[in-house]
């Protein structure tokens, strides 16, 4: 089936401002992000008193993205999944943070941190995402974007959790050469589009009103843990019951089997008796026609 590439301009409220400072120079990564850094005086919070979500829709959204990739990259241990933590971008300037909502970071191994120095982890983060509430269409999302194009970050992305803010619900953008450009979006011939990111080697689209991740090598989606444990589950049972099912047939068949073959040794026990009988008459009349031609 045919898919229709098209590219997009980047959407009206969300246009990244030109580069007012260059990108952050960044030292060369350490060889272990676990070796105890050098001694830092400056305080770094962990929390900036801003709940993690304008809604419970907007919470829910962010809260599966994060769980689905983290159980995505379950085996790898060297990525980082994020979500709602403080981004450190400027060594002693604590005031110079960002918060996305949900970030992956390769090279960096998952572990429990209580926020994200980009010195010490020697990288930023390489993809954030944004799941964007009305308040956060326009001011918000500018800011946060020009922070990310400044800090490295390989891919932006801005979700419309509503889906009335923007002519599409997922847009994707990718950092070439110290700017952010727009990633083209699929139309599918069902209408859905889709978006590739090259970073995480993933698709992503909207289906049935939700964010989903898709592996092309697989051609299936990714799940939530209950989800894929749920799959299996049904799998498990629909291959038990599969089973049963061939195990009954086979019942049936060996039955079916063995009562014909009750029946053909009935009926040749009944023909043998026939014939037997059919013998014991017939020799019966040869020796009453011998008693009669004797008595003659």
């Amino acid at each position: 089936m045919a898919v229709k590439k098209v590219e997009q301009s980047v959407p009206t409220g969300v246009v990244a401002p030109q580069p007012v400072r260059p990108p952050l120079p960044w030292a060369p990564r350490r060889p272990s992000p676990l070796s105890v850094p050098a001694e830092d005086p400056v305080e770094y919070p962990s929390e900036d008193g801003i709940p993690m979500a304008a809604s419970q829709k907007q919470a829910w959204w962010m809260i599966a993205c994060f769980r689905v990739l983290e159980h995505w990259f379950r085996a790898r241990v060297d990525v980082f999944v994020g979500i709602d933590m403080l981004v450190y971008y400027e060594r002693g300037n604590p005031n110079e943070s960002v918060v996305p909502d949900v970030f992956v970071s390769f090279g960096v191994p998952q572990r429990d941190l209580p926020n994200y120095k980009v010195w010490e982890e020697g990288k930023p983060p390489d993809v954030v995402w944004e799941f964007s509430p009305p308040s956060s269409i326009k001011g918000d999302a500018r800011e946060k974007k020009e922070k990310y194009r400044r800090m490295g970050v390989r891919e932006y992305w801005l979700v419309d959790v509503y889906g009335k803010y923007h002519d599409r619900r997922v847009h994707g953008f990718e950092l070439v050469d110290g700017k952010y450009v727009e990633l083209p979006w699929e139309e599918r011939p069902d209408g859905t589009v889709t978006v590739w990111s090259p970073a995480l080697q993933l698709e992503q689209r909207f289906i049935d009103g939700q964010l989903r991740f898709g592996d092309r090598k697989t051609e299936r989606y990714l799940e939530l843990p209950e989800e894929e444990e749920r799959g299996a589950r049904e799998q498990a049972e629909s291959r038990a019951e599969s089973e049963a099912q061939a195990r009954r047939k086979s019942d049936q068949v060996r039955e079916q089997a063995e009562s014909r073959a009750e029946s053909e040794a009935q009926a040749q026990k009944v023909e043998m008796h026939k014939r037997k009988a059919l013998e014991a008459q017939v020799a019966e009349l040869k020796a009453n026609a011998r008693t009669r031609r004797d008595l003659e």
